[in-house]
This record gives structure tokens, C-alpha cells and sequence, in this order.
């Protein structure tokens, strides 16, 4: 498998792009507030602490505090300072970021974590004596009172390697810790490194090029390859855009507009929607426009096959996280059900991060987890809709017509006098023309004045200042 980055800086902001086999698998994106990223170290105070919630808030220098899950045993007070790190689940405009005291410090080969013992090998290393060896290593180099997790790009690192990197992860932590000794309030200990060189570092196993359109950083990768952050066998690349945009001349922006849609084409002509509720996210798997087959176990089978291959590049890409539920054709073989099990286990294997595979219910729904990282595709480059809330559903002409009469009648009730004229959007006020006029009620009008769809007004203009536009309702003869 062919793995590359894609890196534009000159979009306001930075956009990365990871392509396998040319392929859009993967997008994430920085903007100017660098502090509010994950991996940040944050010099903190306890501003109050929840027994209710088992956490506690921490001030960190941002505007919100920030929410810290408590441990079993940990006890802590009001007042209290103490080292942080942002973890997954980015800020938003309500909520502070969360933080955690469990420090992981990344490097390419290595994850030092302070105040813990062991050492930790990567799920994804399968080889026994592979892991053995990494094992020894390990508990050679780790250093006192801090625990290791050595990553799946240490396979082909040697001993020494591995020992300097922890040296070093080691280094920056007694610096971090001296840094936070000076510091009198709290706020950010210290940055982690460029999206460019952290993805570069992560992808650093199988990543075959990396082409950004920053030459400072470009420069910056450059100089991590000599220092030995970043493997030589990556190519870095610098592209001037000249001729074409980034993202333009790898065909990029297409995929990520597909990305933000609720329903995605399959190739045999199915089709997948996708819904989103706080708790969890459902898929539904459709035959759509899939009409070949022998039978329709045949037809359901390709089309779930083909579905939880894009599906799961789909989770990646959107960057979907918590319980997933696929709402699949319906199969009666089992051994049919078993082999699209297996088609998702195997497409699942590249996803960086962890997935666990339920199983597929009686009902023929196919349960999943995935843990994200940072926020969902939709949520960084969309914002809730102003008119419907998020709904996507609207009132429909009649109810909208029917409520504004309604409130007429309850003006006239009230004893308010007429005539009323109700201001409408124009289709509504076409219906509420067509509506007859209610008895026992001064004369009801209706004016297309624009506007939002669901909103209406009514008022009172007085006998002879009807407007000439406002048309009155059915008179009943």
C-alpha cells in the first residue's frame, strides 16, 4: 500500500491529507489557536473539584476551564497546581477542553509516560520475537519512574536509536517540570510540534512522500529527517503552486465535499446513509440502483460487501468516533454474514485508530466502537443551521397557515380589533389565502412579505390601510 501526505498551509490554516493508494482516507486541519490542540502541556489549578461527577475543573489560561476526569484514589483540592495534557476531545463553544495527568510524551519510535511503570508494546507489532526483542530493549532503556510504549515504527530501530529517543523524551519532561516551577498562574507549558511534523512522525512507518507548499515547513521536515525524527526513506517534497492548487492537483476537495453528504454512492449502485444522534451514529445500507444478481441473498451480499469497505474508510475520513450501527440488507446464510464480518475486520486493519467489531445482531444490524481523535469532519466545517436547528425538517405550509390563523383568532378573543393582516414567506401566504375566513373574527388577510419560512407576523393596520398586496381569506357564501 502506496502512503502519502498531503500538507496545504495556504488555505488559512493547515489541512493534511493521508492517501493510500491515491485514495482520501484521512483529513485533518489546524487553525490559528494552536493551544486548544491535543498533546498541549498545560500548567493548571484546581478551581473546583465535583465529587458528583467524579472529575474537577481546572483553570488552564483559556477562557473556559478545563475537565478533569479523577482517578480512583486521586485526591485533590480547590487550589492545587498541577501538569495537564489536552487529550481527544477539542473545545468547544461550551465546553472546556479535557484534560488529563496521565502525560504521554510521542516520539517516532517511543511514548514516555512519567509517574507510571512497565513497558507497553504495540498491539499492531504481531511478530512474537519481534515483540520479545522489543521487550528487552525496553526495560533496558526505560528510564526510573516512568513507564514506555514502544510504538509499531520501532520494528526495524535499533537498540541504540531507541535509547536516544528515550533520552531525549526524558530530557524535554525534566524541562517541562523546570519550566512549570517559573511559571506564578496557570497556562500552556508547552506546544506540540506542527500537524506537518506530528502526522510525519505517526505515518513515519509506511509513509512514502510528503508534498506541502510551505517552504518554512518544508524546511522544518527537512531538518527532523537529518536530526533522525523522521526516516530518510521519505521523500519531502515542495510544491509552488504555479500551476494548480495543492489539494487541486491531487483531486482532494471533491471527496471531502462527499464526505460531508448523508448519503454516499457504492459502485454496484447501492448506497449508504448516514444519521447522527448525540449517542451514536447509524448507517444504513441501501441496494439502491443494484438490480444484477442470481437471487436477492447474491445482490445483498455484494452490496454489504462493498458497503462496510467504504464504510469504513468513511469512519476514518469523517472521523467518527463512539458506537456505530450498520443497518445492513438482510442476509439468511450465515456463512454470507461471516464473510462481510471478515470484508470489515480486514478494512478496519489500516484505521490508526482503535476499532472493536461487535457482530451482527438477529436483526442484521452490525454493532461497532471507534475511538477518535480529534473533532468530526462535519463539526469542523459545518455549522448548525439557523432555521431548522439541525432538524432538517421545516413546518409544512398548511401548519405554519393554520398556527397564524390561530393567533389572529386569539388577538380577536383577546379584543383586539381587526381587520388582521398575517405577513407570510409567499408560499405560505398563497395558502393562507386559500383558507376560509373564520366566523365571529374581524377580516384575516394575507400578505407575502419574505422572510423565513416558519416565521410570521400579524398586524393590525386599521380599516382603509390594508395593503393592496394583502389578500383576504375565502369568504364562506
Amino acid at each position: 500500500m502506496k502512503r502519502e501526505l498531503i500538507v496545504d498551509c495556504r488555505s488559512g490554516g493547515m489541512r493534511a491529507a493521508v492517501l493510500e493508494d491515491g485514495e482520501l482516507v484521512e483529513l485533518h486541519m489546524e487553525g490559528g489557536e494552536p493551544d486548544r490542540q491535543t498533546e498541549t502541556l498545560y500548567y493548571g489549578r484546581i478551581q473546583a473539584v465535583r465529587p458528583s461527577v467524579h472529575a474537577a475543573f481546572v483553570e488552564i489560561g483559556q477562557e473556559l476551564n478545563a475537565f478533569l476526569p479523577l482517578e480512583d484514589g486521586v485526591k485533590l483540592k480547590s487550589g492545587d497546581m498541577l501538569i495537564v495534557q489536552g487529550v481527544a476531545k477539542q473545545t468547544t463553544q461550551s465546553k472546556g477542553l479535557r484534560v488529563s495527568t496521565r502525560i504521554n510524551l510521542t516520539g517516532r519510535a517511543l511514548v514516555l509516560i512519567p509517574g507510571e511503570t512497565g513497558v507497553h508494546i504495540s498491539k499492531k507489532v504481531k511478530n512474537p520475537e519481534t515483540r520479545a526483542r522489543l521487550a528487552a530493549i525496553g526495560r533496558a532503556i526505560c528510564p526510573p519512574d516512568c513507564a514506555i510504549i514502544i510504538r509499531t515504527a520501532s520494528e526495524n530501530v535499533s537498540a541504540e536509536q531507541l535509547q536516544a529517543e528515550a533520552e531525549m523524551l526524558l530530557k524535554s519532561w525534566q524541562e517541562t517540570n523546570q519550566r512549570a516551577k517559573g511559571m506564578v498562574k496557570p497556562g500552556v507549558l508547552t506546544k506540540p510540534e506542527p500537524l506537518s511534523l506530528r502526522l510525519t512522525r505517526d505515518l513515519a512507518g509506511n509513509l512514502e512522500r510528503v508534498v506541502i507548499n510551505d517552504g518554512d515547513e518544508f524546511d522544518a521536515l527537512c531538518q527532523a529527517q537529518k536530526d533522525g525524527r523522521l526516516p530518510l526513506q521519505t521523500h519531502i517534497e515542495y510544491a509552488d503552486e504555479q500551476k494548480t492548487l495543492l489539494f487541486d492537483a491531487f483531486n482532494l476537495e471533491t471527496p471531502i465535499d462527499k464526505a460531508l453528504k448523508k448519503r454516499v454512492w457504492l459502485p454496484c449502485g447501492g448506497y449508504l446513509i448516514f444519521d447522527f444522534a448525540e449517542a451514536l451514529t447509524v448507517i444504513d445500507v441501501n441496494s439502491g440502483k443494484m438490480v444484477t444478481g442470481k437471487s436477492m441473498e447474491e445482490t445483498a451480499l455484494r452490496v454489504n460487501l462493498e458497503a462496510v469497505k467504504e464504510l469504513a474508510r468513511q469512519l476514518r475520513l469523517r472521523d467518527v468516533g463512539g458506537i456505530v450501527i450498520v443497518d445492513l440488507i438482510d442476509m439468511e446464510k450465515d456463512k454470507n454474514r461471516q464473510a462481510v464480518l471478515a470484508a470489515l475486520k480486514d478494512a478496519v486493519k489500516s484505521d490508526r485508530m482503535p476499532v472493536k467489531i461487535e457482530g451482527i445482531t438477529r436483526l442484521g444490524l452490525l454493532e461497532m466502537t471507534r475511538k477518535r481523535k480529534g473533532e468530526q469532519l462535519r463539526r469542523a466545517l459545518r455549522t448548525t443551521c439557523g432555521v431548522c436547528s439541525g432538524s432538517g425538517e421545516l413546518l409544512c405550509e398548511e401548519e405554519i397557515a393554520r398556527r397564524a390563523l390561530r393567533q389572529a383568532r386569539r388577538m380577536a378573543l383577546a379584543g383586539q380589533r381587526g381587520p388582521f393582516v398575517i405577513c407570510l414567506a409567499e408560499k405560505t401566504a398563497k395558502v393562507l389565502a386559500a383558507m376560509p375566513q373564520p366566523e365571529n373574527c374581524p377580516p384575516v388577510y394575507a400578505l407575502a412579505s419574505g422572510g423565513y419560512r416558519e416565521k410570521f407576523s400579524v398586524i393590525q393596520p386599521g380599516e382603509g390601510e390594508i395593503p393592496e398586496q394583502a389578500a383576504a381569506l375565502q369568504t364562506n357564501k
